[in-house]
């Protein structure tokens, strides 16, 4: 997986929306390190800063030096610009277990996190829901999607990492994948080409 993405639509083969924090940045570095060009979406002006400039915004052992060599090899790219997410064949949606001010399930908050962006989402782009989510968000963002005009498939494959370990878990733990639709068959083979390329095995539940 280097270059273009392989249908030749997109400049990058990955983007992770959330992608500065203790998840999304661990799994956006992976991805560089095995040869995909990946591009990370975030809000917070200074992580943006600090991963670009080669330095980890966190503690996560065994990430550093993998972060200077994805960066200094013109692999890894974050921007504040939400036009970045056109760029990119599969989109990653990795943002904190979105609960709201009373620890209750928020539905809300993917559908809002996307909010920013939904105007560069591109016909052929595979969203992937990456973060742990309220029973029914996969497919209240699938309608909300569905809604841009755009043809664009979405499927839920949660992380399972430990802050501290996701250098290593991101290899080593199975990922689980539920895609919607008449065409989960081939959502769950396009997970599985972006997955494989970080080294982690993807199976289909549901």
């Amino acid at each position: 997986m280097t270059g273009t993405s392989e249908s030749g639509q997109f400049d990058r083969q990955v983007v992770v929306i959330g992608g500065c924090g203790h998840v999304g940045l661990p799994l956006a570095i992976a991805f560089a390190d095995r040869g995909a060009r990946v591009a990370i979406y975030d809000v917070s002006e200074s992580a943006v800063q600090t991963v670009n400039a080669g330095r980890m915004p966190f503690a996560e052992p065994g990430a550093q030096e993998v972060l200077q060599r994805v960066r200094a090899d013109g692999r890894l790219e974050a921007s504040t610009d939400p036009a970045i997410v056109g760029t990119a064949e599969h989109v990653l949606v990795v943002i904190g277990t979105p609960v709201d001010e009373h620890l209750n399930p928020d539905q809300a908050a993917i559908p809002n996190a996307l909010g920013g962006c939904t105007q560069y989402l591109r016909d052929g782009q595979l969203l992937i829901l990456r973060s742990t989510v309220y029973p029914g968000v996969t497919a209240l963002v699938e309608k909300m999607v569905a809604g841009f005009g755009v043809q664009i498939e979405v499927a839920f494959c949660p992380e399972r990492i430990a802050e501290g370990k996701a250098m290593t878990e991101l290899f080593e733990l199975p990922h689980r994948l539920r895609a919607l639709g008449g065409r989960a068959g081939a959502c769950l083979q396009a997970v599985r080409d972006v997955d494989q390329h970080a080294g982690a095995d993807v199976t289909r539940r549901g």
